[in-house]
């Protein structure tokens, strides 16, 4: 446990953080994260990666998705009796890359769980991912966050980038 808290914490505090990364990187930043609150929540928390080969070199803003895979360890696993399944996907989809985080918890709808827009105080992780985003691809990046059948799903489309931009 000790070794993975360092590990993530090491990768999290690199000089840029948020700077472009593999998407293989971002998905083991996250599943270190994972295993880090899975020793919290043993009995009720499971995580699924679905991450294809010919995407794993995609780059993404490093970090993007840590706000949304914590949304569903607090509004889905923390509040529940039960076992929750925590998804990590990502897919090309018409040349562009879908990243999707969801859960299959019950953590209430989007208003009262604090997932869906920013109201009192709820919704900062999701309108920083929102803004990182725009900052980043303009409007050619989107997030879509909602309760679907069976739980909640947050999911980000943008350009499919294989290599940094280097300004070169």
């Amino acid at each position: 446990m000790i070794q993975t808290l360092s590990t993530f914490y090491r990768r999290s505090l690199a000089d840029d953080p948020t700077a472009d990364v593999p998407l293989r990187e971002e998905f083991a930043l996250q599943r270190l994260y994972l295993d880090i609150e899975g020793v919290r929540f043993p009995r009720r928390l499971r995580a699924r990666y679905e991450l294809p080969a010919e995407l794993e070199d995609a780059k993404v803003p490093g970090m993007i998705l840590q706000p949304l895979v914590e949304n569903s360890v607090k509004h889905a696993v923390a509040p529940s009796s039960g076992t929750v399944t925590i998804t990590l996907a990502a897919r090309e989809e018409y040349g562009r890359l879908v990243l999707t985080v969801s859960d299959d918890g019950q953590g209430g709808d989007d208003a009262e769980s604090g997932r869906g827009e920013v109201r009192a105080g709820y919704g900062i992780g999701l309108a920083n991912v929102r803004e990182r985003l725009e900052a980043r691809f303009g409007a050619e990046a989107t997030i879509a966050s909602g309760s679907v059948p069976g739980g909640y799903s947050s999911q980000l489309r943008m350009p499919i980038a294989h290599q940094l931009d280097d300004g070169a």
